[in-house]
């Protein structure tokens, strides 16, 4: 297996990704979050989601839903999808956390490629930031 850095759908991934994240920052309108909202927001919640939910979760699903494949995506990481999506609910409408699930596959099926949680750090970072940072820039 190639170091996760060198997968070749990492760099295009995060770049359309940090584009539809950054649009959508800016239909939201934003807001200005303090630093320490900020920090919570762009690296501590993303952080720890990834670490519980690919990093415990899906691996954990994957012994008892093996060769159980929606197309290219793992069973483990489509339930432990609907699961992140369904987490949100809790501190955000109905659309914004069902609109998580597509991201959540993304960084699922990066951690199924590279058995690391580390590109869906980068991604659910980067883009949690641009979401956030993005509507600052068209002030």
């Amino acid at each position: 297996m190639k170091p996760w850095w060198r997968d070749p759908w990492l760099g295009p991934t995060w770049l359309v990704g940090l584009i539809i994240a950054a649009a959508y920052g800016w239909l939201q309108g934003g807001v200005t979050p303090g630093l320490a909202v900020l920090a919570l927001l762009v690296v501590v919640y993303p952080v720890l989601e990834e670490v519980v939910f690919r990093g415990l979760i899906q691996p954990a699903l994957m012994t008892p839903t093996r060769g159980l494949n929606i197309g290219p995506l793992t069973l483990a990481n489509v339930l432990t999808s609907i699961l992140f999506a369904a987490m949100h609910l809790l501190n955000h409408p109905p659309l914004h956390a069902a609109l998580v699930f597509l991201p959540s596959l993304v960084f699922g099926i990066f951690r199924d490629r590279s058995a690391s949680v580390l590109p869906g750090m980068l991604l659910h970072v980067s883009w949690n930031a641009a979401v956030l940072l993005a509507p600052l820039a068209w002030q």
